[in-house]
């Protein structure tokens, strides 16, 4: 015999439900965080960066 369509709907969802149970279940693994040393933050910040000026003539020059 066929199920009506609400029979098929109930038993879908008391299915799923059990499935997504289990995955609950299952522990995430936590993500890799990358760590940085000082050096390399200020490296990113640009703080080691040349500092160049306008001399005379336009010219840049290195302070």
């Amino acid at each position: 015999m066929n199920q009506t369509l609400r029979d098929q709907l109930k038993q879908w969802k008391n299915d799923r439900a059990v499935i997504e149970k289990e995955k609950k279940d299952h522990p995430k693994k936590p993500k890799h965080t990358e760590k940085l040393s000082t050096r390399d933050i200020m490296d990113l910040m640009g703080t080691n960066r040349q500092t160049l000026s306008r001399g005379k003539g336009g010219a840049y020059k290195q302070r």
